[in-house]
């Protein structure tokens, strides 16, 4: 089995598979109203060559960011996060695709690959000062309470 590592950026020669993980996901249909509402609210992902890199670029959001879950053998995207910092405070997820086989009942679905991807950039927004939550725009009718704390300052 595979390793999965994550990274800001898909090389160009995998541009196919990133559409496929994108715009044509099987799983989408389980959230194809989130996915219309957000596109609704934010724009439609863009998929733009910047040198040797693929990155997504949204017209609503100009400073979106993506994290993609990469297969090491096969060097194909296999999950996407869409994030960007709605504020000083707030991180949003706006957009996430999994490949079917991670997916719940795929054949790799025990990897659990949209939570370590997801952890992963929570992660990767908690070096960023002052951020102190994430949420997932997906994740309609929850609450938006605080997704870990920020350190408590000791008082001399």
């Amino acid at each position: 089995m595979s390793k999965i590592e994550f990274k800001s950026h898909v090389p160009v020669a995998q541009k196919p598979a990133l559409e496929a993980l994108l715009f044509f996901n099987s799983c989408q249909e389980r959230v194809s109203a989130c996915i219309a509402d957000a596109i609704e609210k934010f724009g439609s992902p863009e998929i733009v060559a910047d040198r040797d890199r693929l990155r997504i670029h949204m017209k609503g959001l100009p400073e979106v960011q993506s994290l993609f879950a990469i297969d090491t053998v096969t060097g194909r995207p296999v999950g996407v996060a869409v994030y960007a910092r709605q504020d000083i405070e707030h991180v949003i997820v706006v957009h996430v695709g999994i490949s079917a086989e991670f997916a719940s009942g795929g054949r790799r679905a025990n990897e659990q690959l949209l939570l370590k991807l997801l952890r992963e950039v929570r992660r990767s927004t908690r070096r960023v000062k002052g951020v102190r939550t994430m949420d997932l725009y997906y994740a309609t009718g929850r609450t938006s309470a605080p997704r870990w704390r920020a350190p408590a300052k000791v008082l001399m």
